[in-house]
């Protein structure tokens, strides 16, 4: 790298032996340069070495960390408008008269045809539009016109005109965004009918009203985007467009920190308006061009401490606390013809619910400030950790990493299955609360607050395919959701069904318990934490469990059996008295009459329904193997019944059961 500056010029290297040492190598034609770099910027920089031999007759090694901080103090002490004057005064006339043949030389770049910038070459010519919150401008052609759902704004170029003039006419024309070029997006991409350039752009906010072929207009994420475009039909179209996407974010990355694309009103959520009580103060500030330029690209916070998400619409700053979205200054500009512009007038935030202060020249301080400190001075990236990151995006409304939001929107679809029991709930109702649920993970007009990489199909939209759906089906986030959610009510009907059928099953002591499982799970499969809380279980894992035979409840009022099986009169005992239910093996059905495959005997309420229960077998005749001591009494005057009508009793084997002697008569 060559460095041309007021006190020397050099050639900054990394040798060999620089990157095992975390060095780099300044060298320079004369030693004065050197001596003069480290007395001012670098005092790190090592001893001068001398060489007839190299190139660069001397050089001299410092760590990296030093000679970056080194230009940053060239940057920040520059105070010179005319770079060959600044050198006369340091260096004197003859140093100037050389960087000026130098700057001679150079200036052909500009002149010489051979050196002009190439333009792209294709059909068409585009933009994909970024804000400084990493969203991207989407739009949606009228009637998805061309087989796309979701594209981005492209155009021919009319006769005459260049590349990114038809680029930057198509953004405004198909998006009412007046947008300017940032960074070209590399290659031309090939679609079904041609092929198209693209650029990376910025935009002004507010936007005009789009032309007749877009029908609607989206911020999203680039993961959100990526959904979007995989809806579109036109798969040539979507694959095209899929590649673009990839490649603007990659260009978008090389933009810097400090030079951030404009903030959008849609990069922050539930921001609030103005309230009714408020005043109108009128400070004198003037701010040049330059600066107005990084007021225009406003702010996005990013970490906890940065408080304030600001960004401008029209000729207005509006300078939002971040945490709650509440607006304090609302800040007019009027701009001169060589775009500087002073301070119209500021409104303030005086509803005191929201905001404390009332002392006007604190107000005026504070705005100086951010404006300051948030927009004009040189902003270095915030380091954040993982933790940090992740407190920073609960804070915010309605995040979706938050088990108690995801619980909230799960449990509606659990209310509706609920009251669907009671025939109180129409396919209406299950509409609108499954839509509710995939609204919140991939509108953005929905008000939730989504964790960056793992709202999309890949992510989040893997793990309801195979723990909620069992299968691949659905491509967007969009129509996975739609599938999970169906699979889940299947599920809750089918468990419902298995309590409605339990007699021993009690609401709140056995059904809630069960259902909670249920949703407790479906939360952890949409939050991704669920293979650590359940492991690999799957919403296929999930059944009624009865009460009798998970709680002790089922107990054995009569059991007989034959060789080979038994049959067997269960009961359960519950608030409202007991209930009983018969069972029995092929084995048992000694009667040639009796159907083998007759359907599952339901629970009965009373005595005389159990036995007739019985009575379709032979029980009186098989072995008897245990009675429950409760109903001793009632099964010795059954068998006491059923002798009368003809049937011969085994008193001493029904005795030793029923412990009790019994002389026949």
């Amino acid at each position: 790298m060559w460095l041309i500056t007021p006190v020397g010029f050099f050639s900054i290297v990394q040798k060999p032996g620089d990157k095992q040492n975390g060095t780099l190598t300044v060298r320079s034609r004369v030693r004065s340069d050197l001596a003069a770099l480290k007395q001012h910027f670098l005092p790190g920089l090592g001893p001068i070495q001398e060489s007839h031999d190299t190139d660069y007759r001397f050089r001299a090694v410092a760590t990296r960390s030093e000679v970056s901080a080194a230009m940053a103090r060239m940057v920040d002490g520059l105070d010179y408008s005319n770079f060959k004057s600044e050198v006369g005064k340091t260096q004197g006339h003859k140093r100037a008269n050389l960087y000026h043949k130098v700057w001679d030389v150079l200036y052909h770049l500009q002149t010489d045809p051979a050196f002009a910038e190439k333009q792209p070459v294709a059909e068409s010519y585009g933009g994909v539009v970024v804000s400084g919150g990493r969203k991207v401008l989407l739009r949606e052609p009228t009637k998805h016109h061309g087989g796309y759902a979701w594209t981005f704004a492209k155009t021919e170029a009319k006769p005459g005109e260049s590349p990114r003039d038809a680029a930057v006419r198509a953004v405004r024309e198909k998006t009412g965004y007046d947008a300017e070029i940032r960074i070209s997006v590399p290659g031309a991409f090939k679609g079904s009918a041609s092929s198209t350039c693209y650029y990376v752009m910025d935009a002004k906010h507010p936007p005009a009203k789009p032309n007749w072929q877009t029908a609607a207009l989206r911020w999203v994420n680039f993961d959100e985007a990526r959904d979007l475009i995989r809806q579109s039909p036109n798969a040539e179209g979507r694959d095209r467009d899929l590649a673009i996407l990839d490649a603007a974010e990659k260009s978008a990355d090389k933009i810097a920190y400090n030079e951030h694309p404009n903030v959008q009103p849609e990069d922050w959520q539930e921001l609030k308006a103005m309230p009714e009580r408020q005043t109108v103060l009128y400070p004198k500030l003037w701010f040049n061009p330059d600066e107005m330029v990084k007021i225009r690209r406003g702010f996005f916070p990013t970490v906890m401490e940065q408080k304030w998400f600001l960004y401008f619409t029209g000729d207005r700053l509006r300078m939002h606390r971040s945490w709650t979205g509440i607006l304090i200054f609302d800040v007019g500009f009027a701009f001169d013809p060589k775009g500087g512009a002073y301070v119209t007038d500021v409104v303030v935030n005086r509803e005191n619910r929201e905001y404390s202060n009332t002392d006007d020249d604190e107000d005026l301080k504070l705005l100086e400030e951010i404006i300051r400190y948030h927009l004009l001075q040189p902003l270095d990236e915030p380091e954040v950790d993982g933790f940090v990151k992740a407190m920073s995006l609960a804070m915010q409304p309605k995040y979706l990493g938050s088990p108690e939001v995801v619980t909230a929107l799960v449990k509606e679809v659990f209310d509706v299955a609920i009251r669907a029991i009671a025939d109180e709930a129409t396919e209406d109702d299950f509409v609108e609360a499954v839509g509710k649920v995939i609204a919140a993970f991939t509108d953005d007009d929905a008000g939730y607050t989504r964790m960056p990489g793992w709202h999309s199909a890949e992510q989040m939209g893997g793990y309801v395919k195979k723990y909620l759906i069992g299968s691949d089906q659905g491509e967007c986030l969009a129509e996975i959701l739609g599938h999970g959610m169906t699979a889940l009510i299947a599920k809750l009907q089918e468990m419902l069904g298995g309590f409605v059928k339990d007699p021993a099953a009690n609401w709140e002591e056995h059904a809630l318990v069960q259902l909670n499982a249920l949703h407790q799970f479906v939360v952890t499969v949409l939050l991704g934490t669920n293979t650590v809380v359940s492991g690999e279980k799957t919403l296929g894992d999930f059944k009624w469990m009865p009460i009798g035979a998970d709680a002790g409840g089922k107990q054995v009022i009569v059991e007989v059996g034959s060789e080979g099986g038994s049959l067997t009169l269960y009961g359960i005992q519950s608030p409202e008295g007991w209930q009983f239910k018969m069972e029995t093996s092929e084995a048992a059905l000694v009667d040639d009459e009796v159907e083998p495959d007759m359907p599952e005997r339901p629970w009965v309420a009373t005595w005389r329904s159990a036995l007739k229960q019985l009575d379709g077998y032979p029980w009186t005749q098989l072995y008897p193997l245990g009675v429950h001591p409760e109903f001793r009494e009632k099964v010795f005057k059954a068998l006491q019944t059923r002798k009368k009508k003809g049937l011969v009793i085994d008193w001493d084997q029904w005795g030793n059961v029923l412990n009790m002697e019994i002389e026949e008569e």
